[in-house]
């Protein structure tokens, strides 16, 4: 009878046993799940990269039927007509990324539901339902925020390292600039080792926007560090402090506002860095710096159309050096501001090797 009673037993599983199961699952489960939501994140980065080699190609095509890189505010033909010198190159491009209806409807007007809207109508006007409208491949995908009123542009367009004289600099500097179109073959340095565009959208954004502070002092550009103190926290995450004013739009804040501050980005201080207007609020002097939403990286766009994600730790030479006067943007003249300086510059007389950035 006891020898049946054995065969009948069945062996279970012990405690250890159970506990060491549970932990190799734990383990399991870690190492998996971070690798998940990489998984995604890598295909949303390859996505914004898409999105600004799509932008570069279409201002390359501009220029081939130009002759110049778009001006960083009006539009070929406009001569100043309504809100036109507010208009940005997101706007001159529209015709090379398939958005020619729009493009004609800013130029000679429109009508929307019985709403008639004037030729170059004024940009924040709620009457006019295409700058509501999303451009498609205006919008990074990792950028997931509320928003009201215009539609966002998370990509802004390259000026070098100039800071001062922005709205109407009588040298060449970065790609773009507003009273001095830039031509293909102004680029000295190079168009594959020359920033074209890049992300403003910012890693730190604030109700759905990307702000940037406002009427600060010009001190600021004879020492660019100095915007440090406009925020609390570190290089890593920050946030301005209570007391700095802050634009109410943001950084890319409307996709066809092409003033400083909205659409333009200068590489002094190195990506997701504080940006900084000087005496006023969006088409200004500044330090206006490129981010983006992708952990450790900014993706950036250059001349020959090809896309590269760039560290924010990318050497950006001395913060406190003086921003440069347009006297001194002469032709060979290196940027104090690193491999991050000579990267967005056209003819600083630096060859740089991008990929080893």
């Amino acid at each position: 009878m006891r020898q049946d009673s054995k065969r009948c037993r069945r062996d279970g599983v012990s405690l250890v046993e159970l506990l060491v199961v549970i932990a190799i699952l734990g383990i399991l489960f870690a190492i998996l799940v971070p690798w998940q939501n990489q998984v995604p994140e890598a295909h949303r980065r390859s996505q914004c990269m898409n999105n600004l080699r799509q932008i570069a190609l279409a201002s390359l095509n501009y220029e081939s039927a130009h002759m110049t890189f778009p001006r960083t505010t009006g539009i070929e033909g406009a001569d100043g007509a309504g809100a036109s010198d507010q208009y940005g190159c997101s706007v001159a491009i529209l015709p090379f990324i398939e958005q020619n209806a729009i493009y004609q409807s800013i130029r000679e007007g429109a009508s929307f539901d019985g709403v008639s809207i004037e030729p170059y109508p004024r940009l924040y006007s709620d009457q006019v339902p295409f700058w509501e409208s999303d451009i498609a491949g205006y919008q990074c995908p990792s950028v997931d925020l509320p928003r009201q009123g215009p539609a966002p542009i998370h990509y802004g367009f390259c000026i070098g390292d100039r800071a001062r004289n922005i709205a109407d600099p009588t040298s060449d500097r970065g790609m773009f600039a507003s009273s001095q179109p830039i031509g293909f073959g102004q680029i000295e340095d190079g168009s594959s080792n020359t920033i074209l565009a890049g992300e403003i959208s910012g890693a730190s954004p604030v109700k759905g926007r990307n702000p940037f502070a406002i009427n600060q002092d010009d001190s600021l550009l004879e020492s660019p560090a100095k915007c440090w103190e406009l925020v609390d926290g570190d290089a890593k995450e920050w946030s301005y402090r209570r007391d700095v004013p802050l634009n109410p739009v943001g950084r890319g804040g409307h996709w066809a506002d092409g003033r400083a501050g909205i659409a333009l980005f200068n590489t002094i201080l190195p990506p997701n860095s504080p940006s900084a207007a000087i005496g006023g609020s969006e088409g200004v002097d500044g330090i206006y710096s490129a981010g983006g939403p992708h952990p450790g990286v900014t993706v950036v766009a250059l001349c020959d159309g090809s896309t590269y994600c760039i560290s924010n730790d990318v050497d950006a030479g001395d913060a406190s050096h003086p921003t440069l006067k347009d006297e001194e943007m002469t032709p060979g003249k290196e940027s104090p501001y690193g491999l991050w300086g000579a990267a967005g510059t056209i003819n600083d007389g630096e060859i740089i090797d991008i990929t080893d950035f």
